[in-house]
């Protein structure tokens, strides 16, 4: 069988054959190959009460792994990818994503395109030109999701929906490589 059929059954050998990708769609064959057993992703895996975590399993100049750790009900805001692209697997449990483009009457107003459900083994896409983004952890108690960018990702616009205007953020990992970091 060739190794690009060939089923994905661990981190480390995603985490390797992650290193000679280099084109989108290799990207998109890479991750419709997952079948990792959850218990390969427990090191990773960190939660908190008060967030969502992102737990970066590895990076390099060409990519980043980041597995994302969700109690019940925890959404994220409303974000881009600067300029990169996005893959998310549901790793365990399900999520409602919801894409938003601006309003085109009413400048940064804006508004739902489309709203998705995503199950265990689900694949989803995002790209900045496709608009923007949020995920929400609709499962009944935990649920984690794998991210995989094709360039890391250190800063995205949200929308605060206080001012309704979109702020830049500064992207903050909860652990590297398994160990928890000082501002998690």
């Amino acid at each position: 069988m060739d190794s690009h059929t060939t089923k994905i059954t661990s981190i480390q050998q995603l985490v390797e054959e992650l290193k000679n990708v280099k084109t989108e769609r290799e990207y998109k064959k890479l991750v419709k190959r997952l079948e990792i057993p959850l218990s390969d992703y427990e090191p990773y895996a960190h939660f908190s009460q008060e967030k969502y975590t992102r737990n970066c399993i590895a990076r390099t100049d060409d990519f980043e792994l980041i597995l994302l750790c969700w109690e019940e009900g925890q959404v994220t805001p409303v974000h881009c990818h600067n300029n990169q692209e996005c893959w998310v697997y549901v790793v365990k449990g399900e999520f409602d994503e919801q894409r938003f483009v601006e309003s085109e009457d009413q400048g940064e107003v804006i508004e739902v395109e489309e709203e998705l459900q995503l199950e265990e083994d689900g694949i989803s896409y995002m790209n900045d030109d496709m608009g923007y983004h949020s995920l929400e952890n609709i499962n009944d108690g935990r649920s984690m999701s794998l991210h995989l960018y094709m360039n890391p990702i250190d800063e995205c616009n949200i929308f605060n929906e206080t001012t309704e205007e979109f702020e830049k953020k500064v992207m903050v990992y909860h652990s590297y490589e398994g160990k928890l970091l000082q501002n998690a």
